[in-house]
């Protein structure tokens, strides 16, 4: 009785996990292939040799914000660099812009918040159950149908009171500013 090769092949000599990985390199899509397992592959190494550098890259951020970066510095690197402090520039920005303007809209916030309690209070509580089927079921009115419901007359009187926007002169280069949301060392505390 013959034996089939590939029975006997993947019972005695590869496992399965080797057969998979065969399968997914001869059959896969080659972009397919690139996003779904390399692209595991690279994260865990990522994140490995984010781990092993991580005291080395913060020693090298701090030289190159301290102006004093090695002499040997890839060009990418301080491309790198400056694309994230403009990027963290614009983003501590737009945080600083929405809480000035979130500042001046506190009082609205709190007058929204007390008519909602009021509405939240005022709910209708049908007292019987003839109410509550009222309130689910759907009462049918059936109209001659006449002209007044398919036009609308509107009479507007013009306004010469118009109030135009204004835009709002944020000073993002505050003292304040400079420190926010950052939290003191040990040090500056027991300044």
């Amino acid at each position: 009785m013959p034996l089939k090769v590939g029975y006997y092949l993947r019972t005695n000599y590869m496992s399965d996990a080797f057969i998979h990985q065969v399968t997914l390199d001869c059959l896969l899509n080659k972009e397919l292939y690139k996003s779904q397992v390399h692209g595991k592959k690279t994260k865990q190494i990522n994140k490995e040799e984010h781990k092993f550098y991580r005291k080395r890259i913060f020693n090298l951020f701090k030289e190159i914000i301290n102006r004093t970066p090695p002499d040997d510095l890839l060009p990418d690197v301080t491309y790198a660099f400056d694309n994230f402090v403009n990027s963290a520039v614009n983003y501590l920005k737009t945080i600083d812009t929405n809480d000035i303007n979130q500042a001046n809209y506190a009082e609205l916030d709190a007058i929204a918040a007390t008519d909602q309690v009021v509405i939240a209070d005022s709910s209708n509580n049908p007292s019987n159950s003839l109410d509550a089927d009222l309130c689910l079921l759907r009462s049918i009115k059936i109209d001659t149908p006449t002209l007044d419901k398919y036009v609308i007359r509107t009479k507007t009187k013009r306004s010469d009171n118009v109030i135009m926007p204004q835009q709002k002169d944020i000073n993002l280069k505050e003292p304040c500013l400079k420190n926010k949301g950052i939290e003191k060392n040990k040090k500056d505390k027991k300044e």
